[in-house]
């Protein structure tokens, strides 16, 4: 309850968790009021959405408008964009038909009963979109509806107490089944043919990330229960492999053997799949850390609550990349277009491009 409170706290105030996604040629980000899309290469706002014209300001009985999930990119190039606000809605927008510069809506959706948190996940020309109401819908790409003229639900899942599963965190397939977790403790394997549920197991924890698949088959998973859990995708059946400093908030990383995560106590660990231990010991740099790593080359970034990115190699050696000047960083940031992007709050600036030295490249706004 109380993590609900302060997600929530968050995700209606000033100091929300920004969104980021891009392509080679955009960055998209929803920064609370408004997602925007940026120009990778100089910078500037190509445009931006804040959804339809509310029927009044919010203290006056208007819906707030709230965009804090990652935006998604169709393979027909449309952006979903979620409103976390009081109108519950996604929107599919077209940024090649620009009109006072937002883009067209397409199609939305909005016939849900909580708060939309996670990215949906496309698979083919379905989008398999997790709401808070429990329930995951699943969508036709091209219209926004259902193959049978109904929103298809896959089974609300609900906790011992009745109440809605909490679903914040993107799904994850491997082909076969969509692994969901859950702020309940618990994490769902569902058929893809079916869309029944094959099994679904219950962590000591809550879940704010989502699974990692491993080399060796298995899944990967961190909870608030300071561990690192291993699941069998076929069964279910899952032990603690690694105890932890602090809560794992982000999603765990696969490169090869080895999976990359860190905790909110701000230690950074390096786990390896085949030996079954620690690659070494846990690193610490200045503060939490609530991003997923990001890789690159030859080994990974990270990126603290300090606003600060650090490079660790392979070996574990630690260096610091880029030194943040002001605000704070809690996204999981972005490598795309030979840039890698970081979202900031608190800060002059919403988003910073580091060329491959850490180097800054360009601000968004520009000039900050």
């Amino acid at each position: 309850m109380l993590l609900a409170a302060v997600l929530l706290s968050g995700c209606v105030g000033s100091t929300a968790w920004p969104g980021l996604s891009a392509t080679n040629e955009v960055a998209y980000l929803a920064n609370t009021s408004a997602v925007h899309a940026i120009d990778l290469k100089s910078g500037k706002e190509l445009w931006s959405f804040t959804g339809e014209k509310s029927g009044g300001l919010a203290l006056f009985g208007g819906s707030p408008k709230i965009f804090v999930s990652t935006p998604v990119v169709t393979e027909d190039g449309l952006v979903i964009v979620l409103d976390s606000g009081n109108k519950q809605t996604m929107y599919a927008v077209d940024p090649n038909d620009i009109i006072d510069e937002s883009p067209k809506i397409v199609w939305k959706f909005s016939d849900v009963d909580s708060h939309w948190i996670a990215a949906p996940l496309i698979i083919g020309n379905h989008l398999f979109a997790p709401n808070s109401d429990g329930n995951i819908y699943v969508l036709d790409l091209h219209d926004g509806k259902s193959e049978k003229q109904a929103i298809k639900v896959i089974e609300p899942f609900k906790d011992i107490a009745g109440q809605p599963g909490r679903l914040w965190s993107q799904p994850v397939t491997d082909g076969r089944y969509i692994f969901v977790t859950s702020l309940d403790h618990s994490i769902f394997a569902i058929d893809l043919e079916t869309y029944r549920i094959v099994w679904h197991e219950d962590l000591s924890g809550a879940i704010p990330g989502s699974v990692v698949l491993g080399s060796d088959g298995m899944l990967y998973v961190g909870s608030l229960a300071n561990q690192l859990e291993k699941f069998d995708p076929a069964t279910g059946n899952h032990e603690p492999v690694l105890d932890t400093n602090g809560w794992i908030w982000g999603t765990p990383v696969a490169d090869g053997d080895n999976i990359y995560f860190s905790d909110v106590d701000g230690y950074f660990y390096s786990y390896n799949t085949k030996t079954s231990e620690l690659n070494w010991e846990p690193i610490k740099p200045d503060s939490a850390i609530t991003a997923s790593p990001l890789l690159h080359a030859g080994g990974v970034l990270l990126v603290t609550e300090s606003g600060n990115v650090y490079f660790v190699d392979e070996a574990g050696s630690m260096t610091l990349w880029h030194e943040s000047t002001d605000g704070k960083a809690y996204t999981t940031p972005v490598s795309a277009g030979g840039y890698v992007l970081v979202s900031y709050i608190e800060s002059d600036y919403y988003l910073i491009a580091l060329d491959d030295e850490g180097d800054q490249k360009w601000t968004f706004p520009a000039g900050k």
